[in-house]
C-alpha cells in the first residue's frame, strides 16, 4: 500500500472500530470506489478515559488472545509438516520463537478517523474485457492514462470505460492483492514471477467473467488467445513452504489464494475483546501484585473460609475490639449448650437449628471482624498461583475481584448526576420506573408480584444499573476465516493456520506504535444474581456434587477450587476456544461448567425478551458473567447516547397483575419454546431459534448453551451421561412452593 499520507474520513466510532477497521475493504455509499483502509495517525489517544492499569489488562488480553490463537492455529491438523509461527500469528509480535505483545507498542486511540486508498488497482474495459492494472496509488493517474494505448483495437478506437474490479485475491495469511495475470511458483529455491503470455510473450490480457462461480474467470491472452487461469500463490505462504514442495510436504492448497469479492465478509474480520471499566482499583491491583497473599486472602474472606490460623483467644479480642463483647459471649454460651443438649437427648430439630445459628454467625464473623485473617486452603491458594495459565474470562479469580468493584461501585450507594440512583433494586423501584398510571396499593401489588416471578426464576436479586461502564476494543484482523485454522475441500482433511495480524503501526509523538481501537461506553443493563440455595439444590438434583468444603463456606469458593482442578486436566478445562466443550458426550457433570452453562443461558434467556421489548436487537446486547457469586450482567452495547430503552422497557411493562411482563414472561415455558423443538434438543438445546445472539455480543461465541439447563428436556451435548436434566426453573418453582404453603 501507499507509503503517502492518505486522506481521512470519519464515519461513527462504532464504524471506524470494526467495519471500517484498519485494512478493511469497503466501498463509499452508492457502490462508487472500492477502497483499502488505513490506520490514522490522527486519532487521539483515549486519556483519562482508560487508567494505566485499565490500558495494561487490555494489553494482557490481547497477549493472551494472540498465545490463545498460536496454540491454536499451530496445531497443524492432518499437514504433512510442522505450522511456522510466523504462519498463525503477526511476525511483529515473536520474539525467540515465542509470543510477546509489548505494551508500550500500543497505542490506545479512540477511532475517529480512518485513512483510505483506492484498491484494488485493477480494470477492466467494459467494450472489451481488456485487464490493466496500476502498481501504486501515486502512478494511477498517469497509468491510466496510458490504459488505452494497450486496447487490441487501437488507441483511437478504445472505448477507454473502465470498471474496477470488485473481487481480490485474499489468504489466510492476511495478505490480500489485486487480480492480475501475474504468477508467482517456486523454482530453484526461489520465488519467480511469471507475468507474461508463455506463447507469445504479451503482456496484454482479457478476463473473462463468466455467469456463476469467481472461480471460472480466466485470463486469455490479448494477441494469441491462449487462456490462463486466474490464480495467484501467497508470497509469504510460498516463502515458507515453498522448499517442502519438491518434497511434497506442503499442499497447493495451503499457498494458493482465493478470489473474493471485497464485500464479502470473508474478506475482513476485524477481532477485539471488551472488559468492565471501573474508577476504583484497589480489589482490581491484587490480580497484578507479586505476592498472591493478600489475593488469597481476599477471596478466603469473601467465600466465607475458616481463619484457620486464629483460636478461641484471638478470635475474642477482635471480636471485643470491634464492640461485639455480648455476641462472643453469647455465641461461646450456645456452642458449649450443644453438648447438654445432646446429652439430655434434645430433638434432633433443635440442635440442627442451634448448629445452624452457629455457622451463620461464624460465616458472618468471617466475612467482617475476621477479614483480612484467613489463610487460604490449598485450592484457593493453587487458583491464585496458577491463573495466570487461565483464560481471563473464564478466570473465577477475576471474576471475583470484578464482582466486588462492581458491588461497591455501581450497585450500592451512588447516584447520577441527575439524582437517580445508579442502580436499583426491581423488587422496590424508585419513581422513576413506575408506570405513570399505577399509583397507592397498585404499586405494592405491582412489586409483590415481580417478587413472586423472581422467586420463580431462582434469582435472589434483580437490579437496573444505569450506568455500565465498559471498553469495547478492536486490534487485529484476519481473512478468509474468522477463527484459528480454515478448511477447504481442496485440502481434504487438513486444517490450515489463519495468520493473526496486528493492526499496522502509526506515528504517535515521537514513536510508531499499534493502534488499540478503544470505545468506552455508559448504558443501561441488568444485574442478576441467583439463589445460592437454589443452585445447590438443583446441582444436587441432577447428581452434581461441588468441591466440599467446611460448613459456612460458599458455594464460589468451591467453585475456584473446583476450576483449579479442572485446568489440570486437558479433557475438561476452559480454553479459549472452548474446544473440549464442542466435542459430544465428553464431558463428566461438574459443577463449574453447569453453572456457567446456567448463568450464561439465564442471561441469553434474558437478552432475548428484552431485545423483543426494547426495540433493541440481539446484537446490540452485550453480557459478563461471575461464576463464583452466581451472577451475571447483560448491558446495552452502543456508543450513541443511551435513550434509556431498557429502563423504559421496565417501566412500560409494569402491571400490577403480573408485576412486570420482562419477567412474567420468563416464567413463561413457552418462551424457550423452539420451532426446531427435538432437533434442537437432540443437539444441545441451542440454536438460533431459541437461544443463540450474534457471536459478537457473546462472550463465548454461543458455546456453553442450552435451555436443558432451565427446562429439562435433555442436556447440553457435551454431558457425557446424555441422560436429561431437571431444569432450574422447575427447582424454583418448588421452592417457591414450598415456602407459600409453608408461610399459610
Amino acid at each position: 500500500m501507499s507509503t503517502a499520507k492518505p486522506p481521512t474520513m470519519q464515519r461513527s466510532r462504532g464504524q471506524l472500530a470494526t467495519a471500517y477497521a484498519p485494512h478493511s475493504l469497503f466501498t463509499f455509499e452508492g457502490g462508487s470506489g472500492a477502497c483499502f483502509a488505513l490506520p490514522s495517525p490522527g486519532n487521539r489517544t483515549t486519556g483519562d478515559d482508560l487508567r494505566p492499569n485499565t490500558q495494561r489488562m487490555i494489553a494482557e488480553q490481547i497477549q493472551e488472545y494472540f498465545d490463545a490463537w498460536a496454540l491454536r492455529a499451530t496445531r497443524g491438523t492432518n499437514l504433512k509438516h510442522a505450522v511456522p509461527l510466523n504462519l498463525a500469528v503477526d511476525g511483529r509480535v515473536i520474539s525467540d520463537d515465542s509470543v510477546r505483545v509489548r505494551l508500550g507498542e500500543l497505542a490506545f486511540q479512540v477511532p475517529d478517523h480512518v485513512g483510505y486508498v483506492p484498491f484494488p488497482l485493477s480494470f477492466v474495459c467494459t467494450r472489451c474485457d481488456l485487464h490493466r492494472h496500476s502498481d501504486r496509488v501515486e502512478r494511477l493517474a498517469e497509468d491510466a492514462s496510458r490504459f488505452r494505448s494497450a486496447c487490441p483495437s487501437g488507441s483511437e478506437n478504445c472505448a477507454n470505460d473502465w470498471q474496477q474490479l470488485d473481487v481480490v485475491f485474499a489468504h489466510w495469511s492476511g495478505n490480500v492483492e489485486a487480480i492480475t495475470p501475474n504468477y508467482r511458483s517456486w523454482h530453484d529455491g526461489a520465488v519467480r514471477e511469471m507475468g507474461r503470455c508463455t506463447s507469445c510473450g504479451s503482456d496484454r490480457f482479457y478476463l473473462r467473467r463468466p455467469p456463476g462461480r469467481l472461480g471460472n474467470w480466466e485470463f486469455q491472452c490479448a494477441v494469441c488467445r491462449l487462456p490462463r487461469q486466474m490464480q495467484q500463490r501467497d508470497l509469504l505462504t510460498l516463502e515458507e513452504l515453498g522448499p517442502l514442495i519438491p518434497q511434497n510436504q506442503a499442499l497447493p492448497a495451503e499457498i494458493n489464494m482465493e478470489p473474493v469479492s471485497y464485500r464479502a465478509s470473508a474478506a475482513y474480520y476485524v477481532h477485539g475483546d471488551r472488559l468492565l471499566v471501573f474508577d476504583q482499583e484497589r480489589y482490581i491491583q491484587l490480580l497484578g501484585a507479586p505476592h498472591m497473599a493478600p489475593l488469597s486472602a481476599a477471596l478466603s474472606s469473601e467465600y466465607g473460609y475458616p481463619p484457620t490460623q486464629i483460636d478461641d483467644v484471638q478470635k475474642e479480642q477482635l471480636l471485643r475490639a470491634a464492640g461485639q463483647s455480648a455476641q462472643w459471649d453469647n455465641y461461646r454460651h450456645m456452642r458449649d449448650f450443644i453438648p447438654q443438649l445432646e446429652t439430655m437427648g434434645a430433638p434432633a430439630e433443635v440442635i440442627a437449628a442451634q448448629r445452624a445459628t452457629i455457622v451463620r454467625t461464624e460465616a458472618e464473623w468471617n466475612a467482617t471482624v475476621f477479614a483480612g485473617h484467613h489463610q487460604a486452603v490449598d485450592g484457593i491458594e493453587r487458583a491464585c498461583r496458577e491463573r495466570s495459565d487461565y483464560v481471563r474470562r473464564f478466570d473465577p479469580v477475576r471474576m471475583a475481584l470484578e464482582h466486588k468493584t462492581l458491588t461497591e461501585e455501581r450497585l450500592h450507594g451512588r447516584q447520577m448526576p441527575d439524582g437517580k440512583d445508579v442502580s436499583v433494586d426491581l423488587t422496590i423501584l424508585d419513581p422513576f420506573l413506575f408506570p405513570d398510571d399505577v399509583q397507592g396499593d397498585e404499586r405494592s401489588r405491582l412489586l409483590d408480584q415481580v417478587r413472586i416471578r423472581r422467586d420463580l426464576l431462582g434469582m435472589a436479586e434483580i437490579r437496573l444499573v444505569r450506568d455500565v461502564r465498559v471498553c469495547e476494543y478492536t486490534f487485529a484482523y484476519t481473512r478468509t476465516s474468522s477463527s484459528p485454522t480454515v478448511s477447504r475441500e481442496k485440502a481434504g482433511p487438513a486444517e490450515m493456520p489463519v495468520r493473526l495480524r496486528l493492526f499496522d503501526k502509526v506515528q504517535v509523538g515521537d514513536r510508531a506504535q499499534h493502534p488499540v481501537l478503544c470505545l468506552v461506553q455508559s448504558n443501561e443493563g441488568f444485574y442478576v444474581r441467583l439463589d445460592e440455595a437454589c443452585v445447590l439444590e438443583w446441582l444436587e438434583a441432577n447428581g452434581i456434587r461441588p468441591a466440599p468444603a467446611e460448613p459456612g463456606v460458599r458455594l464460589g469458593g468451591r467453585l475456584i477450587e473446583e476450576f483449579a482442578r479442572m485446568q489440570a486436566d486437558e479433557d475438561v478445562r476452559f480454553t479459549r476456544f472452548l474446544d473440549e466443550y464442542r466435542r459430544e458426550r465428553r464431558i463428566p457433570r461438574l459443577a463449574y461448567p453447569y453453572v456457567y452453562t446456567l448463568l450464561h443461558t439465564m442471561a441469553h434467556h434474558l437478552l432475548g425478551i428484552s431485545a423483543s421489548m426494547s426495540g433493541l436487537d440481539l446484537g446490540s446486547f452485550g453480557e459478563h458473567i461471575f461464576v463464583p457469586d452466581l451472577a451475571f450482567l447483560v448491558y446495552r452495547r452502543g456508543m450513541t447516547m443511551d435513550l434509556g430503552n431498557l429502563s423504559s422497557m421496565w417501566r412500560d411493562r409494569g402491571d400490577p397483575a403480573y408485576g412486570n411482563e420482562v419477567l412474567d414472561r420468563m416464567v413463561d415455558p413457552a418462551s424457550l419454546r423452539c420451532g426446531s423443538e427435538s432437533v434442537c434438543n437432540h443437539r444441545g438445546g441451542a440454536c438460533p431459534d431459541c437461544l443463540l445472539i450474534p457471536e459478537t455480543a457473546c462472550l463465548t461465541r454461543n458455546e456453553l448453551l442450552s435451555r436443558s439447563v432451565l427446562i429439562g428436556r435433555g442436556s447440553p451435548r457435551w454431558d457425557v451421561l446424555a441422560e436429561p436434566l431437571i431444569g432450574y426453573y422447575e427447582i424454583a418453582r418448588r421452592r417457591r412452593g414450598a415456602s407459600a404453603s409453608g408461610s399459610t
